[in-house]
């Protein structure tokens, strides 16, 4: 038996300690900075292209995380 003391409850070697929604909703606030900084400065294209770009990341990232817990899942 292993004393309850010595147990670390650190995540396993292959999982990150950060939850799965912490980087979309990062990502979500870097784009709206971003957004707000480009419309100020009349850069509307810009800032649709960034956006897009954004949404593209944050939706693979989402596909990749729920492919990786499928795989996890027995």
């Amino acid at each position: 038996m292993s004393d309850p003391q010595t147990i670390s409850d650190a995540p396993p070697a292959g999982r990150s300690s950060r939850p799965a929604w912490l980087l979309p909703v990062i990502v979500s606030i870097a784009t709206s900075l971003l957004g707000m900084v480009l419309v100020a400065a009349q850069g509307l294209y810009w800032m649709i292209a960034v956006i897009a770009a954004v949404e593209a990341l944050g939706i693979f990232t989402i596909i990749r995380s729920a492919r990786i817990n499928a795989r996890r899942t027995p």
